[in-house]
């Protein structure tokens, strides 16, 4: 897994801190990228944090017989936030 640090050099020391950007400014992670960062499939990915509040989620409704297709958007606060929870609950 990575670290917050590591999570935070993805940015570039030229941006602000994300504590002073609007939600709509800080790093957003698509699953592949987390999962690329934490050395996890894109499907334990999603699972990690399909409940996880402060995730977006778009959904386009199947129509017919397409397929749902779902994206998801994972704030870096959020992703910080379930890494410290598990590599925590690792140390207990």
């Amino acid at each position: 897994m990575a670290s917050a640090s590591k999570l935070a050099m993805m940015h570039g020391a030229e941006q602000q801190p994300s504590a002073e950007l609007p939600g709509f400014a800080v790093k957003h992670y698509s699953p592949a990228e987390l999962g690329q960062l934490w050395g996890l499939s894109v499907e334990t990915i999603r699972r990690m944090f399909e409940r996880e509040p402060g995730v977006l989620i778009f959904e386009n409704p199947a129509k017919g017989s397409e397929r749902r297709r779902r994206t998801m958007r994972i704030p870096e606060s959020v992703a910080e936030r379930v890494y410290r929870r598990l590599s925590t609950r690792s140390r207990a």
